[in-house]
C-alpha cells in the first residue's frame, strides 16, 4: 500500500498563520465571529503537536492513515475557506479605500454593500461551511484521543543543503568495468559490416542505465569513430512522430525541428543520417510493438555500416523485439561502490575513513536501498542536510517509514528522503504529480504554480515571494527531486522513480488525467491531462462530480488547440475554488462574465488565445496575481478597473500588437514584479511617468509609442535609472518618418530613459534623434550583452558599441543615413585590446547608404563571430579586410560582390546563401581565399551569375558539400561542373530560365527540386541515384517526362514524388512506378496527363495521393488498380473524371482523409444506384468539399460516417442540408465558407444546427469563430 502523505504540517502552519492575521480578525470581528475562529485556532494547534507521531504510524496504522486522510481533507476546506473570508475582508478594505463613489462600487459584490451579520452569514452559505467545519474539526480531536497519539514527538532539523552537492552529481562509481563491456561490444559491431546494430541495456528504474550509456557516448575513444550523434528519450508513451523529432534535432547539432509530419520527419532523419556512420541512444524504452519499431527504424536503415544504436529498457522483452544482439543487464552497485556513493553525497569525500563511527550503519542503509544508484543519491542529501552523528543515523535507519517496501511501488529509500523533506518542499514536490514522466517543466512556471496555489511561506526578512519559491526548487534540485535536462539545460525533468513517488504522496488529491482514464475521484483539488488539439465535453463531464478543483492544467503548458465552450462555462459555474487555470493557447475568442465568480483565482493563463478583450468582471479577481496574456495578438484593450487587482505580481503582455493603450490603473499595481509591455498613452490610458510608481519591475519590458511623450518631464519620472531588476529594455517610437520628426525631443526622451547598470539586453526601434544616448558609453553597462538598433532612421554616427566587452549579439537594421562605419563605432579599448572580444552573431541589413566599412589599420579581426549577415547594403563598396576564423554562416544579400571579397581566414565556413549579389559571376570569384569547408550553398536572384565555379577541379576538392539550392539566376546556362561533388544530397533549382544543362549523374543525391527551368534540353540520369533518391519533384519544365526515372531501375528510396505544370507528360510508362517504398504522389495541372500510372496496387507503402488540375484525366485508378494502404485521397478540378460515386472509393478501407472540388457539374454526392449508400468508406476522420457550385445533396449514406471528426465545405452555394443525423455533434471541426444556405441553419442561437454544433470545439463559418464577438 502507498504511503498517503498528506503535507498536513505545511497546510497548518499556513492555516495559523492566517487565523492570526490582524486584517482577518478585525473584519471577523466586525461581524462577530471572530471566537469561532479563535476556537479553531486552538484546535488546530493541538493537532498540529501529533501530526509527527501520525504520519510515522500511518504505515502500520490503518486507522492513523484514515485519520490523516480526513485531516487533509478538512485542511484544504478549511484553508478555502479562510481564503474566501479573507478575499471579503479585502474587497470590503477596497471598497472603503475607494469610496462609495467609486468605480469599484460596480465591481463589489452586492454582498460586500452591508456589513450586517445576518447578510454575511447567509451570503455564499457561511453559516452553514462555519458549522460544517466546526463540527468535523470536533471529531477529528475527538479521535485523535482515541488513536492515543502523542504530542511533540521529535522532529528533524533542517539544514539547507550546500551549493557543492550540485558538483558532485557528475561523480559516478562502479560502472568503469560495465562501461568497458559495452565499448568492447560498440567496437565490435562498429567494425563489422551489419547495416546497423542495437545493443540493448536492460535493468531496473533507477539502476543507472542512463548514467552508464552517457559514460560511453561522451567516451573520448568514440570521438573518431561516428559521422553523427544523437540521443532520444522515449518514455512509457510511445510517440514515433516526437521521438524521430528528438532525434532529428540531436543530430542536427540541436537545430529546432518544426516538422509535425510523421512522413516529413521521417524522410528529413533519413537525409541527415544517409551514409553517414551514426550512434544513436534511445533511452528509456517500454513499448513492446515490434511494428512499431520497425516504422520507427527505417530512417536509420540509411546510414553507413557500422552505424550502432544503444537502447536502456527495464523490460527484457523489448530488447529481445529491437535486437538480436544479447542484452546486457545492468546490475546493481557492489556494496563497497555503493558505500563511496553514499559518502560522496552525504559528506563529499569518496569513503568512510573520516566517519569511522558511521560505516557499519552506512553498510546498513545502503543494503536498505539494496545497492540502488539513485536511492543511494537521494538518501545521501538526505543526510547530508539531517544527520550528524551516529545517533541520528540510527534513528533515519529505523525510521518506520522503511516498513513494508517489499509491497511498496516507491523505493524505501526515496520515500525516505521525501518524508525528511521540510513540510512546505513535501507539498511542493507532490504538487508535480501532475507532470507525466519525462515531462520538461519551467522552473519559474513551477513557482508560480506554487504561489498560486498558496505553497510557499512568506518570510519576515522581506524575501520576494517568488525568490522562496526559487529557493525552493534549488533544495529539491539539489537533493535529486528534480534533474535539469539534458535536451534543454533551461528545463527540468523528475526521474521516473520521483516521479511515482509523488503520485504516491499526492494521493487522490492530483489527478493526472490522460486519455486510458476511466475513473475519477470526487477528492481531486488538481486536474492536469494531455492536451488534445481538439477539447470536448465529454472528455470533462466527470467534473460535474468535482466540486472543489484547484487547478486546470493543460499540459505541455505551451501549446495550441481549440476547446468546447462547454467546458469554459462549466469550469466557470462549479469550479469556484480554481487558484490555477492555464487556458493558453485554445482558441478562445471571448471569456463569459461568469469568470469573476471565481474569487480564489491567483493564475490565469490566455496567452495566445484569440480573446479581444477580457470582460471587467475580471478586476473583481483581487487574489490575482499572475495573468498572462502573452502573444494574444487580436487583443485590444485591457479591463478599465485594473486597479483592483492589487496583488497581481506578473502581467505579461508581450506580443500584443493591437494593444496600443493601457488603463492608468495599472500604475497603481504596486506589487507588480513583472510587466512585459508598457505603452504610451496619448488620451487618457497610463502615461509613461506612472511607470515610476512600479519601482520593483524585473526581467524584460517592452516601452512603447513613445511618440506619445512630449513632455522630457514624463520619461525623467519613469525612473528606470532605479529599476535594477530590469534587464532587458525595448523602446519602441512610432514607425512613420513621412512627417517631420521632433529629433531633440526623441533624443531628450531617450537621454531621460537611462537604465540602470544592470542592463544586459537593449532594443531600439523607430527611434527618431540623429544620434543616440550618450549614456550607453558609460563604462558602468559593461553587461550588455545583446543590442538591437532597427529603423532607426536619422541616425547618422552608430555609438561607440565595439568597446562592450560582453557584447554577443548586434543587429543594425534599417538605419539608413549611416555612410560611414569607423573608429567610432569601436569605441574606447585598451592597448592591443580589439574591439567586439565577444561578438558571436553580427547584423546589418537595410542600410541603404552605407558606402564605406574602415577598419583599424584596414583590418577588422572578429575572432568569435559565427554568424554574419550583411542583406541591403548596396553602396557598401569600400570595406577593410574582415578576419573571420570562427565565422560559420554567411547571408548576404542586395549587396556589392565586393563585400564578400574582403572576408578572409574562413577556415570554419560550412554555409553561405547569396541573394542578389551585384557583378556576382561566379562563387569562386567571389572569395579571395575559397572555404573547402562549405557544407551548403544557396544562390538567388544574382543576375549576373553565370556558373557556380569554372571547371570541376574547385568542385572535387568541395568534399562537405552537400546542398545546393539555386534560384532565379537567369543567366546561368550550365551545372554540369558539380556532378564531381563527391557527397551532394540535396539539389533545388527553381527560375533558371536560361538553364540548359544539368549535372549527368549525381550518385549519392537523396533530394532533387527543378523548377521553371524552360530552357532544359535534357533531364539528368536518375538512375545513378535511384538508390538514395529520396524526394522528386519536376515542375515547369518542356521535357518529355514519360521516361521520367529510366527504365531498370528500382527507386527502393524514394518515398515522395511532385510532378506540376508539366504538359509534356500524357502518359506514365507501361508497369507502373518503380517505386516500390513511394508514400506520397501530387500530380497538378498536367493539362495533357490522360491517366495515372498503372499497377497502383503494387504501390503498397502509398499513402498520400494528389491530383489536381489535369484536364485531359480520365480515370482515376487504372484497372481499379487501387492502392491499398491509401489514407489520404485529395482530387480537385480535373473535370473529365467520372463522379466519385464510380471510383470504387469504398474499397479504401484505410483511407481516413479525402478531399474533393472542382466539378462543376455534380448534383448529387451519391451512387446513382443506390441513394442511401455512402460512396465514402466508413474509415474516414476528415473530409473537405470545395468549389462544387451545383451540389444540392449528400447522401444519407453519410451517417454511416461515424467516426468522422473534421468535416470543410468551402463554395457549395446549393447545398442546405449535412445528414450526418446525431454524428454531427461529435465533430471535433466544422467549417464552412460559402455556402449560405448551409450558414442560415448554423447561425448562433438562431439556425436549428444551432443546438447539434454549440459543442464542437472549432466552427468556423465563413472564416469567423461561432464564438467570434464581433460581428
Amino acid at each position: 500500500m502507498a504511503v498517503i502523505e498528506v503535507f498536513l504540517g505545511a497546510i497548518l502552519t499556513v492555516l495559523l498563520e492566517k487565523l492570526a492575521s490582524g486584517e482577518l480578525l478585525k473584519f471577523l470581528r466586525h461581524v462577530g465571529i471572530d471566537a469561532q475562529l479563535v476556537e479553531w485556532k486552538t484546535t488546530l494547534k493541538r493537532i498540529q503537536a501529533v501530526l509527527t507521531d501520525a504520519e510515522n504510524k500511518q504505515t502500520t496504522d490503518k486507522d492513523v492513515k484514515e485519520w490523516l486522510i480526513d485531516l487533509e481533507d478538512l485542511a484544504l476546506d478549511l484553508e478555502d475557506l479562510v481564503d474566501e473570508l479573507n478575499t471579503e475582508a479585502l474587497q470590503r478594505k477596497l471598497k472603503e479605500n475607494k469610496g462609495s463613489t467609486s468605480k469599484v462600487k460596480k465591481l463589489v459584490p452586492t454582498c460586500c454593500t452591508n456589513l450586517s451579520f445576518t447578510d454575511f452569514m447567509s451570503d455564499r452559505g457561511i453559516a452553514s461551511k462555519l458549522k460544517e467545519v466546526s463540527g468535523r474539526l470536533k471529531d477529528l480531536e475527538e479521535q485523535k484521543k482515541i488513536l492515543d497519539l502523542v504530542e511533540n514527538v521529535r522532529g528533524r532539523s533542517y539544514r539547507r543543503l550546500p551549493t557543492t552537492s550540485l558538483v558532485v552529481e557528475s561523480k559516478v562509481y562502479g560502472r568503469e568495468n560495465d562501461k568497458e563491456e559495452i565499448l568492447k561490444i560498440l567496437f565490435g559491431v562498429e567494425s563489422n559490416d551489419s547495416q546497423i546494430s542495437v545493443i540493448p541495456i536492460v535493468g531496473m528504474g533507477g539502476i543507472g542505465k542512463t548514467t552508464l550509456v552517457q559514460l560511453v557516448y561522451n567516451d573520448e575513444r568514440l570521438k573518431d569513430k561516428f559521422d553523427l550523434k544523437g540521443w532520444a528519450c522515449v518514455s512509457d508513451e510511445f510517440d514515433a512522430v516526437r521521438v524521430t523529432k528528438n532525434i532529428l534535432e540531436s543530430v542536427s547539432s540541436g537545430g529546432k525541428c518544426n516538422y509535425e509530419n510523421f512522413d516529413t520527419l521521417q524522410n528529413k532523419l533519413k537525409e541527415i543520417l544517409s551514409n553517414k556512420k551514426f550512434l544513436v541512444v534511445l533511452d528509456d524504452i517500454w513499448h513492446e510493438n515490434y511494428e512499431d519499431w520497425e516504422i520507427l527504424s527505417r530512417p536509420f536503415l540509411a546510414g553507413k555500416p557500422g552505424s550502432t544504436i544503444i537502447i536502456t529498457t527495464r523490460q527484457e522483452r523489448v530488447a529481445k523485439i529491437m535486437s538480436e544482439i544479447p542484452a546486457y543487464n545492468l546490475d546493481l552497485l557492489s556494496e563497497g561502490d555503493a558505500l563511496s556513493l553514499l559518502a560522496q553525497h552525504a559528506f563529499g569525500a569518496k569513503t568512510f575513513d573520516g566517519h569511522p563511527a558511521l560505516i557499519e550503519i552506512g553498510k546498513s542503509m545502503v543494503r536498505r536501498c539494496k545497492m540502488l544508484p539513485l536511492a543511494v543519491k537521494a538518501l545521501g542529501g538526505l543526510l547530508r542536510i539531517m544527520a550528524v552523528g551516529p545517533e541520528d543515523w540510527e534513528e533515519v535507519l529505523k525510521s518506520e517509514i522503511w516498513m513494508n517496501e517489499e509491497k511498496s511501488e516507491i523505493l524505501p529509500a526515496l520515500k525516505l528522503s521525501y518524508h525528511h523533506l521540510p513540510p512546505e518542499l513535501k507539498r511542493c514536490f507532490g504538487y508535480c504529480a501532475l507532470f507525466p514522466k519525462d515531462y520538461e517543466f519551467d522552473k519559474f512556471q513551477l513557482v508560480y504554480f506554487w504561489m498560486a496555489e498558496g505553497l510557499l511561506q512568506e518570510t519576515k526578512k522581506e524575501k520576494l515571494i517568488e525568490d522562496v519559491g526559487s529557493q525552493y526548487f534549488d533544495e529539491l534540485l539539489a537533493r535529486s527531486f528534480f534533474q535539469q535536462s539534458s535536451a534543454n539545460a533551461s528545463r527540468f525533468v523528475m526521474h521516473d522513480l520521483f516521479n511515482d513517488l509523488a503520485i504516491s504522496v499526492a494521493g487522490d488529491k492530483c489527478l493526472r488525467m490522460d486519455d486510458a482514464l476511466q475513473e475519477n475521484s470526487v477528492k481531486v483539488r488538481h486536474l492536469s491531462f494531455k492536451r488534445s488539439q481538439y477539447e470536448t465535453y465529454p472528455r470533462f463531464n466527470f467534473l460535474d462530480k468535482v466540486q472543489k478543483l484547484r487547478t486546470f492544467l493543460p499540459l505541455p503548458v505551451e501549446s495550441f488547440g481549440c476547446l468546447s465552450q462547454r467546458i469554459l462555462l462549466h469550469l466557470f459555474t462549479n469550479s469556484y475554488c480554481l487558484r490555477v487555470l492555464s487556458l493558453n493557447g485554445y482558441a478562445i475568442n471571448e471569456l463569459p462574465d461568469s469568470i469573476g465568480d471565481l474569487r480564489h483565482l491567483r493564475y490565469l493563463g490566455l496567452a495566445e488565445t484569440s480573446l479581444k478583450w477580457l470582460p471587467e468582471s475580471v478586476c473583481t479577481l483581487i487574489n490575482l496575481q499572475v495573468l498572462i496574456l502573452r502573444g494574444c495578438w487580436s487583443l485590444t484593450k485591457l479591463p478599465t478597473s485594473m486597479e483592483n487587482l492589487v496583488k497581481l505580481r506578473y502581467l505579461d503582455i508581450s506580443r500584443t500588437s493591437n494593444l496600443h493603450e493601457m488603463p492608468r490603473g495599472i500604475a497603481q499595481l504596486t506589487s507588480l514584479r513583472k510587466l512585459t509591455k508598457v505603452t504610451a498613452s496619448k488620451n487618457n490610458g497610463m502615461s509613461l511617468k506612472e511607470l515610476g510608481n512600479l519601482s520593483f519591475l524585473q526581467g524584460n519590458i517592452s516601452i512603447e509609442e513613445l511618440q506619445n511623450v512630449v513632455n522630457v518631464q514624463e520619461a525623467m519620472e519613469a525612473r528606470l535609472m532605479d529599476k535594477p531588476g530590469l534587464n532587458g529594455i525595448r523602446l519602441k517610437w512610432s514607425a512613420g518618418f513621412d512627417d517631420p520628426r521632433n529629433k531633440i525631443l526623441e533624443l531628450n526622451v531617450l537621454n531621460a530613459l537611462k537604465p540602470h547598470k544592470n542592463l544586459s539586453t537593449l532594443e531600439i526601434k523607430y527611434y527618431g534623434g540623429e544620434n543616440f544616448s550618450n549614456w550607453i558609453e558609460d563604462s558602468v553597462f559593461f553587461k550588455l550583452v545583446r543590442i538591437s538598433f532597427e529603423y532607426c532612421k536619422n541616425f547618422t554616427i552608430l555609438p561607440p558599441l565595439g568597446q562592450l566587452p560582453l557584447l554577443r549579439d548586434l543587429s543594425i537594421v534599417g538605419i539608413d543615413k549611416v555612410k560611414v562605419i569607423g573608429a567610432e563605432f569601436y569605441g574606447n579599448r585598451g592597448h592591443g585590446e580589439l574591439p567586439f572580444p565577444s561578438l558571436i552573431n553580427l547584423t546589418f541589413s537595410g542600410m541603404s547608404n552605407w558606402e564605406e566599412w574602415v577598419g583599424i589599420g584596414g583590418v577588422i579581426q572578429l575572432p568569435k563571430l559565427c554568424s554574419l549577415i550583411i542583406t541591403d547594403c548596396s553602396k557598401l563598396v569600400s570595406l577593410p579586410n574582415l578576419l573571420l576564423p570562427s565565422l560559420r554562416n554567411i547571408n548576404a544579400s542586395g549587396c556589392n560582390e565586393v563585400v564578400l571579397n574582403h572576408m578572409q581566414n574562413l577556415k570554419s565556413l560550412t554555409s553561405i546563401k547569396l541573394w542578389r549579389i551585384v557583378g556576382l559571376t561566379s562563387i569562386i570569384k567571389a572569395f579571395e581565399q575559397f572555404p573547402f569547408t562549405l557544407k551548403s550553398v544557396t544562390i538567388g536572384e544574382c543576375r549576373n551569375l553565370e556558373t557556380l565555379w569554372p571547371g570541376d577541379s574547385t568542385a572535387r576538392n568541395l568534399v562537405d558539400l552537400q546542398h545546393v539550392d539555386i534560384d532565379s539566376c537567369p543567366r546561368l546556362l550550365s551545372l554540369q561542373e558539380i556532378d564531381v561533388l563527391p557527397d551532394l544530397r540535396r539539389l533545388y533549382i527553381r527560375n533558371c530560365g536560361a538553364l540548359e544543362l544539368l549535372p549527368n549523374k549525381i550518385s549519392c543525391l537523396e533530394s532533387l527540386y527543378i523548377d521553371n527551368c524552360p530552357s532544359l534540353r535534357t533531364m539528368m540520369k536518375l538512375q545513378d541515384c535511384s538508390t538514395s533518391l529520396d524526394y522528386l519533384n519536376i515542375s515547369r519544365v518542356n521535357l518529355n517526362l514519360a521516361n521520367l526515372l529510366g527504365s531498370g531501375s528500382n527507386y527502393q528510396s524514394l518515398t515522395e514524388l511532385c510532378i506540376w505544370s508539366c504538359d509534356g507528360l500524357e502518359l506514365f510508362p507501361n508497369g507502373g512506378l518503380p517505386t516500390p517504398n513511394l508514400k506520397q504522389l501530387r500530380i497538378s495541372d498536367c493539362q495533357h496527363l490522360k491517366s495515372l500510372p498503372n499497377r497502383m496496387d503494387l504501390l503498397s507503402s502509398l499513402s498520400s495521393l494528389e491530383v489536381s488540375s489535369c484536364a485531359s484525366l480520365m480515370e482515376l485508378f487504372p484497372q481499379e488498380n487501387i492502392p491499398p494502404n491509401l489514407s489520404s485521397l485529395e482530387i480537385r478540378n480535373c473535370g473529365k473524371l467520372k463522379p466519385p460515386g464510380e471510383w470504387g472509393l469504398h474499397k479504401l478501407t484505410s483511407l481516413n482523409s479525402f478531399s474533393f472540388g472542382g466539378c462543376l457539374e455534380l448534383v448529387s454526392f451519391t451512387n446513382n444506384a443506390d441513394e442511401e449508400h455512402c460512396v465514402l468508406p466508413p474509415s474516414l476522420t476528415s473530409l473537405w468539399l470545395d468549389n462544387l457550385p451545383n451540389l444540392e445533396t449528400l447522401s444519407k449514406g453519410f451517417q454511416s460516417l461515424t467516426i468522422l471528426q473534421h468535416l470543410n465545405i468551402d463554395s457549395c452555394p446549393k447545398l442546405e442540408a449535412l445528414p450526418l443525423g446525431d454524428y454531427l455533434e461529435k465533430l471535433l471541426s466544422l467549417n464552412i465558407r460559402g455556402c449560405p444556405l448551409l450558414k442560415k441553419r448554423c447561425l448562433k442561437n438562431k439556425g436549428d444546427y444551432w443546438s447539434i454544433i454549440a459543442d464542437i470545439p472549432d466552427v468556423e463559418i465563413d472564416s469567423r469563430s461561432i464564438y467570434d464577438p464581433c460581428p
